[in-house]
C-alpha cells in the first residue's frame, strides 16, 4: 500500500507509520509539504479538520500511485472558555471514501493563548518556544510532551487521531454502505 502524507513534520509522520503499520502489512509512505490556504494556526475545529482533509488531497496530487492520501492538522478550539489543542487526521483513499479522526485534547495555557492571539505569534509552537526556549517544538514531541514531562509526545496524539480516522476505511461494511 502507497500511502501520501501532506507532512514533512517528523512527530507527525511517526505517529502515522505506527498506525499504518498497525493496521496493514507492507506500507510505503512518502511525505509532502503541502500547502492549505488555512492559517498557520487553524482556531476551531472545523478549521482544523478543513485543514487536514486539504493536506490529505494535497498529498494525493502531489504523490503517484497513491492509496491514499493522510493530512494532519493541529489546531485549537473552544469549550466552555478553554482553548483545547487537537491533532486531527484526514485519510482520503483511492476509491473516495473520506474519513477523519481525532486525538485527545488538552487544555493549553492561558498564557500561550493570550501571547498568540493578542501578541502577533503565528502559531502556537512560537509561544511554546519563547516561553521554554526550545526550538522545533512541534516537531520534537509537541506541547504536550513537555505539560506532560513526556509521559505523552504529539506522536501518541497523531498516532490515535490516525487509528480513528482508519476506523471507517478498515470496517467500511459498517459505514460505507
Amino acid at each position: 500500500m502507497r500511502v501520501c502524507l501532506g507532512t514533512t513534520n517528523p512527530s507527525k509522520i511517526t505517529g502515522v507509520l505506527r498506525a499504518l503499520r498497525s493496521v496493514f502489512e507492507n506500507v510505503d509512505v512518502a511525505s509532502f509539504k503541502v500547502s492549505t490556504a488555512i492559517p498557520p494556526q487553524p482556531m476551531g475545529l472545523h478549521i482544523a479538520i478543513e485543514g487536514a482533509r486539504r493536506r490529505a488531497v494535497e498529498a494525493v496530487k502531489a504523490g503517484t500511485d497513491c492509496d491514499m492520501g493522510i493530512g494532519i492538522e493541529a489546531g485549537l478550539y473552544v469549550v466552555e472558555g478553554r482553548f483545547f489543542d487537537v491533532q486531527v487526521v484526514y485519510v482520503v483513499s483511492r476509491d473516495g471514501s473520506e474519513s477523519f479522526g481525532l486525538s485527545p485534547s488538552f487544555s493549553v495555557p492561558d498564557i500561550f493563548v493570550r501571547e498568540l492571539v493578542l501578541g502577533g505569534a503565528r502559531e502556537l509552537e512560537e509561544v511554546v518556544d519563547k516561553y521554554f526556549g526550545t526550538t522545533d517544538v512541534g516537531s520534537k514531541g509537541g506541547l504536550v510532551r513537555i505539560l506532560t514531562r513526556s509521559a505523552v509526545n504529539r506522536e501518541d496524539l497523531t498516532y490515535y487521531a490516525t487509528m480513528m480516522a482508519l476506523i471507517p476505511l478498515i470496517n467500511k461494511e459498517l459505514y460505507f454502505n
